[in-house]
C-alpha cells in the first residue's frame, strides 16, 4: 500500500522524524507538501487559517488518490510516531476487510464505542466505529470513501480531526469506519505530555490566527433557513443512528497506543 506523510515546506525536521521511523521499519512512503496556513485567504466559518490548511492538505491527498486509480492509501501527518505492527498491515492491503471504507490507525484521548465483534491481525484488531473519534494524524482510505469525502467536504465549515471519524455525520453516511486497538500510530506531543517533558513539535494548527468569522447574526434568513435545515437533518441522521447500535453489542473505551 502506498504511504503518503503531509508535510509543511517549512517542517524539515518533522519529515526527518517521520523518515527516521519509516526506514527503521522499512517503509517506504510519498512527501505530499501541505497547504501553508499562511496562504489562506478565504475564511470557513469559525475555522482558524491552520484548520482550513490541514483540512486543504487532506483533500489534496484524497484527490490524488482518486486520480491514482489505487485501491487504497496511508496517510499520515508528519508528527506521528510509528507502532511497529503498522508495516505488516500495510506490507498486505489485501487482508483489509471487504467492506471498509476508512480505517483509523491513531490513538486519541477521547472515548470512543466500538463493536466488540472484530477482525484480528498480528498484533492489533480492527472494530467497527460506533460513534465519534476525533483524529486525522493516521488513517487508510479507500479509493471510494476519498471520492465520497471529497464530494461531502468542498464546502466544510468544521475541522477535520473532528468531521471524518464520526459514524452519525452525514458526511460519512453510507461509509464503514473501523478502528485499530490498539492504535497503530499517535501524535507525538500524547506521548510527550504522558512522560511529563516537552513536545518535539509544537502545534502548527493551534498557533494559527483565526479567520473572519461571520457571526450567526449575520446570516441572511435564507442562510439561517438553511442552517436550521441541515442543523434538523443531523439529528435526524443521529437518531437513526442511535436506533441501529442500540441491537450491536459494544464497548466504549480510550484506544491505547500499541507501544504504551
Amino acid at each position: 500500500m502506498r504511504v503518503v506523510v503531509i508535510n509543511l515546506d517549512r517542517s524539515p525536521d518533522r519529515l526527518a522524524m517521520f523518515r527516521e521511523q519509516a526506514e527503521g521499519m522499512g517503509l517506504a512512503f510519498e512527501r505530499m507538501a501541505a497547504i501553508d496556513a499562511t496562504t489562506v485567504v478565504e475564511p470557513r466559518g469559525r475555522l482558524t487559517a491552520g484548520e482550513i490548511a490541514c483540512f486543504e492538505s487532506h483533500r489534496r491527498v484524497w484527490k490524488e488518490l482518486v486520480e491514482s486509480g489505487d485501491g487504497w492509501l496511508a496517510v499520515f501527518e508528519d508528527d506521528v510516531v510509528l507502532a511497529p505492527a503498522l508495516a505488516g498491515l500495510l506490507a498486505a492491503p489485501e487482508q483489509l476487510p471487504a467492506r471498509a471504507d476508512l480505517i483509523k490507525l491513531e490513538a486519541f484521548t477521547d472515548e470512543v464505542a466500538l463493536a466488540r465483534r472484530h477482525l484480528t491481525f498480528d498484533g492489533f484488531a480492527l472494530h467497527r466505529m460506533l460513534s465519534r473519534h476525533r483524529g486525522s494524524a493516521g488513517y487508510l482510505i479507500s479509493r471510494r470513501a476519498a471520492a465520497r469525502l471529497l464530494q461531502q467536504t468542498d464546502g466544510f465549515l468544521r475541522p477535520i480531526d473532528v468531521l471524518i471519524f464520526d459514524p452519525d455525520n452525514p458526511v460519512t453516511r453510507g461509509l464503514r469506519l473501523l478502528q485499530a486497538v490498539p492504535a497503530l500510530c499517535i501524535q507525538e506531543h500524547f506521548l510527550a505530555k504522558k512522560a511529563l517533558r516537552p513536545p518535539r513539535h509544537e502545534s502548527l494548527i493551534r498557533h494559527s490566527g483565526p479567520t473572519t468569522v461571520p457571526r450567526p447574526s449575520q446570516l441572511t434568513p435564507l442562510g439561517r433557513l438553511g442552517r436550521e435545515i441541515r442543523r434538523l437533518g443531523t439529528q435526524v441522521v443521529r437518531l437513526a443512528a442511535r436506533m441501529r447500535k442500540g441491537v450491536v453489542p459494544s464497548q466504549r473505551m480510550v484506544v491505547p497506543f500499541a507501544d504504551s
